[in-house]
């Protein structure tokens, strides 16, 4: 693929191991309310985080969209019995545990030095806030591989949306046709990258059967096969 010049990448479970950062984040927490953490405690967060911004996604939620950060906890503290109230003070303590987390997936540095190496650009465009993204990239042995990080917080759009791509293809003055994306999710990364007009890599590494008309144009299952495309 001579014409590839630039490598975009997703974050979370694409580069960055989401589930290690939330459990680190969930250890910050409880150690600085003072109360004993448990492993399974993590079993009982994550879905129900999940949940509650999936509902927001399918317009069943109860609650406002800014008022699920707090929410979550007053949900997750009731089903553990924990008498806790101060919910906005649980979200920022967990926040401050994200953002301090720089967990990688596997083979995610080795792949990004190969391409770093190759002579490709490398830029991350990742969903979510910025103070919780970036410093997960820039705290990692990735960053000085890495030339920027764009989140959707700070240009207003968010994947699948085409204007956060169109944006970065701007800053770096690059055609669409010298750009791929690498990531996990087939609706916000592949459907992204198709809706922007860039090639994509479909990083399946649950080996899940695409059930959905979504199409990208390589499939792997480990970070390490993006070798045989570029």
């Amino acid at each position: 693929m001579e014409n590839i010049k630039v490598v975009f990448f997703d974050a979370d479970n694409t580069l960055i191991d989401h589930k290690e950062c939330e459990r680190q984040a969930l250890v910050y927490l409880f150690n600085n309310m003072e109360v004993e953490y448990k492993e399974e405690y993590q079993n009982i967060f994550s879905p129900l985080d999940r949940e509650l911004w999936d509902s927001i996604a399918h317009g069943t939620c109860t609650v406002s969209k800014e008022d699920i950060p707090q929410y979550r906890f007053k949900k997750f503290f009731e089903v553990l019995d924990i008498k806790y109230d101060n919910f906005y003070e649980a979200n920022k303590l967990f926040q401050d545990g994200l953002s301090n987390s720089s967990a990688l997936l596997n083979n995610a540095e080795e792949i990004v030095k190969y391409l770093y190496d190759k002579g490709y650009k490398l830029y991350v465009v990742t969903n979510g806030l910025v103070r919780l993204q970036k410093p997960r990239i820039m705290n990692s042995r990735i960053s000085e591989f890495i030339s920027d990080i764009l989140v959707s917080e700070e240009v207003g759009a968010y994947k699948p949306d085409p204007k956060i791509f169109n944006i970065l293809l701007d800053r770096i003055k690059m055609n669409t046709n010298n750009v791929i994306m690498i990531g996990d999710s087939l609706e916000k990364d592949i459907q992204g990258a198709k809706n922007a007009n860039i090639k994509s890599i479909w990083y399946n590494y649950k080996n899940k059967k695409n059930e959905t008309s979504i199409l990208p144009d390589y499939e792997i299952s480990n970070l390490l096969d993006v070798k045989d495309i570029l």
